[in-house]
């Protein structure tokens, strides 16, 4: 019982001195992202209809996209790297938590991320973690990977029948850097950031995207750039992010 009392002790003494803000020590959070997929302000489902701006009825079987080298940006403009890249797949619930990272106490005002792959990466060839080519997001036929995967179905507005939906967003000119504010004060403590996406509004703001006569991109052609451009300037507005600490010491 000593024993344990001078060990409990020990690490208490520890602890102490290893976060004293008197003497110029940082001290250390624990922070976690959580992601959710929206429609509007509902969650998004797997084959679930929804109805996009262009007043067509679509659906997805698949909804993948990479999130890289996402930072939390101080009030000193000091930047902390939480994650390096990050495949958010709807389909696999475990990859809408990334998991806890250490950051520094601070207060923190904006959140910063890639929607894609950086080009060092993007050309790199095969490589592990989620990166794996194994997870169907990279092209086999042309080195690059597959940043936005959307594949599903939707009405045409002009025929009236259902028609396949796939697009593959992708290339080094698609990479989207994006800037949200939040609010995280972070003192000894846990927090969680929530990242939303919002499908529709990638597909209506500032830019109305219809499907129909367009609704197969490859990233693969010239004739694709109007696409990924247009695409590209309403990724930021498809996101929003906030942020709550839930433990305080």
């Amino acid at each position: 019982m000593k024993q344990f009392a001078l060990l409990l002790i020990t690490l208490c003494t520890i602890t102490i001195s290893s976060c004293r803000k008197d003497l110029g020590t940082k001290c250390k959070s624990y922070n976690r992202v959580n992601i959710t997929n929206l429609i509007g302000t509902d969650a998004f489902h797997l084959d679930s209809t929804y109805t996009n701006a262009a007043g067509e009825a679509y659906n997805a079987y698949m909804l993948k996209y990479y999130i890289s080298h996402m930072k939390l940006v101080n009030e000193n403009g000091e930047r902390v790297e939480l994650y390096a890249h990050e495949l958010i797949d709807q389909a696999v619930p475990s990859s809408l938590e990334l998991g806890d990272v250490i950051i520094p106490d601070g207060h923190y005002t904006s959140l910063e991320f890639n929607l894609g792959v950086d080009s060092l990466h993007n050309h790199s060839g095969d490589q592990a973690g989620d990166l794996d080519p194994m997870y169907g997001m990279i092209w086999t036929w042309n080195t690059g990977y597959i940043f936005f995967k959307h594949e599903g179905y939707f009405t045409s507005s002009t025929s009236g029948t259902e028609q396949p939906l796939i697009y593959h967003y992708g290339t080094d000119r698609a990479l989207v850097p994006i800037s949200l504010p939040i609010e995280l004060h972070a003192d000894r403590s846990a927090s969680v950031i929530n990242l939303q996406f919002d499908l529709n509004k990638l597909y209506s703001n500032p830019n109305t995207i219809a499907f129909t006569g367009n609704n197969n991109h490859q990233s693969i052609s010239t004739s694709d750039i109007p696409w990924i451009n247009t695409l590209r300037a309403n990724f930021p507005n498809a996101f929003s992010a906030s942020a709550f600490v839930f433990l305080q010491e």
